[in-house]
């Protein structure tokens, strides 16, 4: 699972997950380019920062551009980014919210897989190789367990799944479409991730899992991302690993 002498971008690497990504690539030689709206307060040794808006197409395709030009190649790209509409409320109960504000903020998560495609598919196909991995979700796969909100303000939100599901359907779409170029797709769907939650979600939450005793640390998400990104999944291509200790089986 050497990443030595690889180029790899995280798209959101500024973020919560995306920061550990980048930290995991560089670990295992990786040089990593950070493409994120604003520059971390840290920036890794072995890391790279380009400032680069994830939603914006020709972004994208500059930022693409660009690492090809400075680094000579691209061997993977990481979607860590989390995009949200401004107008809605994460924590919102679903017949409290706009449907087209709802239908925005999912749209921009699939976005963001369309853009990577879009710019980073043609240098791939040049290359005759290339990994892309997108960032989808349990509840991209299950069902919400809504009894685990009870009597709290917080909700997960409709828009959410949907998009999430949609990531891993464009997963499939785009390993089936670009295979024939040397290009794979896959997707990585994590549990929930360590956050400021009141302590009775976490102990309704901790009562499904087979692993743990927590939420997942970022770190917990790293090694698949490591693993789709280097030459060891070399034949692996159109997958959603879940990694959620269990959560949904």
């Amino acid at each position: 699972m050497s990443l030595s002498n690889k180029v790899v971008v995280v798209v959101g690497g500024g973020g919560l997950l995306g920061s550990e990504f980048v930290r995991a690539c560089i670990a295992e030689g990786a040089r990593v380019v950070v493409a994120d709206i604003n520059e971390p307060a840290v920036l890794l040794e072995g890391a790279t920062f380009i400032r680069s808006d994830a939603t914006n197409e020709e972004a994208v395709k500059a930022l693409a551009s660009k690492v090809k030009k400075d680094f000579k190649k691209i061997d993977a790209v990481i979607n860590a980014a989390y995009p949200s509409g401004t107008k809605v409320k994460q924590n919102g109960k679903f017949e409290d919210g706009s449907i087209d504000d709802m239908l925005e903020n999912a749209s921009m998560h699939l976005r963001i897989c369309f853009n990577m495609v879009r710019a980073f598919a043609p240098i791939f196909t040049e290359q005759k190789n290339g990994s892309i991995v997108f960032l989808s979700s349990m509840y991209g796969v299950a069902a919400v367990r809504f009894e685990l909100y009870e009597g709290l303000s917080m909700m997960q939100p409709a828009e959410y799944t949907a998009a999430k599901g949609g990531v891993i359907a464009v997963t499939r779409y785009f390993a089936s479409l670009l295979g024939k170029h040397g290009i794979r797709v896959n997707a990585i769907s994590p549990g929930g991730i360590v956050g400021e939650y009141p302590q009775s979600f976490v102990d309704a939450y901790n009562k499904h899992l087979l692993l743990g005793k927590g939420l997942l640390l970022p770190k917990h998400v790293s090694g698949a991302v490591v693993f789709l990104s280097s030459d060891a999944s070399e034949m692996m291509t159109g997958q959603n690993l879940i990694i959620d200790g269990g959560w949904t089986v």
